[in-house]
């Protein structure tokens, strides 16, 4: 009785061990279903976040690519401005130093004036005194 009791626990082995596989096929097979559908639900997600994002980086380079233009047009009304305020400096500081220069020039052209003209008479004097003493001598003489 022993071989048959060794039997019937053997084929009962056996069919525990078809049984228990059976169930592990099962419990992967359920497993390995579930896993792929989170799988594909989380990379569903994550492509849908990933559009997202690339959505609202596009929206903040345009906002920022805005800003920026706005920021270069600013700066160019505010250097334009300035060349023009510079230009009329310019200009003004030209006329002011030409009317000192025609200033200067008319002053030293009334000194120059006044030099020549006592020059002159000085030069008149001594053609006088000259004449003068050219006079005498040719009275001594003759």
């Amino acid at each position: 009785m022993n071989n048959i009791d060794q039997i019937k626990a053997q084929r009962f082995q056996e069919s525990e061990n078809k049984r228990y596989n059976m169930q592990m096929r099962k419990l992967r097979a359920e497993h390995d279903k579930s896993y792929k559908k989170e799988v594909d639900k989380n990379k569903t997600h994550m492509e849908q976040l990933k559009s997202e994002n690339i959505a609202k980086i596009e929206l903040l380079e345009t906002e920022l690519e805005k800003k920026l233009i706005e920021q270069r047009e600013k700066h160019s009304r505010l250097l334009n401005m300035e060349k023009k305020r510079l230009n009329q400096e310019l200009v003004t500081l030209k006329a002011s130093h030409e009317g000192k220069v025609s200033e200067l020039r008319m002053s030293n052209q009334g000194e120059i004036d006044e030099l020549v003209e006592y020059h002159q008479k000085t030069l008149d004097n001594a053609r006088q005194k000259y004449m003068k003493e050219k006079a005498k001598w040719d009275a001594k003489e003759a």
